[in-house]
């Protein structure tokens, strides 16, 4: 094709990077609603409910070995938390890569809120 000035170009532009993000937070969401399925199936089977704090790892661990449904009610809590947080952490990483630094800067800021958050909610 021709124009009426030379050889007529598409503008190409790189089209935001989603793959990864979208894969991140489908895996979090997924695993979240796995970890709240076995709960729910183990505490209608019968299984020991167990107990614990969400903050001692060790008893969460030992506990999914063991399938209590408090921790595999646990561990998908934790999924819940922690998939947003990856999630911004992958956008960042895919944005980087086709130099949007503007899309960058604000999932790096809206993780530092989400931080700033959480210290102030534990701290309290």
């Amino acid at each position: 094709m021709s124009g009426e000035h030379g050889p007529l170009r598409l503008a190409t532009r790189r089209s935001a990077p989603r793959r990864y993000t979208s894969a991140t937070l489908t895996g979090g969401v997924a695993l979240a609603g796995i970890c709240f399925s076995v709960a729910m199936v183990a505490e209608l089977l019968g299984a020991d409910v167990g107990d614990g704090a969400m903050t001692d790892v060790a008893t969460v661990v030992h506990g999914l070995f063991a399938l209590t449904p408090w921790a595999w009610a646990t561990a998908g809590a934790y999924a819940i938390v922690i998939t947003p947080v990856a999630g911004l952490l992958v956008t960042a990483a895919e944005y980087w890569r086709v130099d949007d630094r503007r899309t960058v800067l604000l999932a790096v800021a809206v993780l530092a809120v989400l931080t700033i958050s959480a210290v102030v909610a534990i701290l309290r």
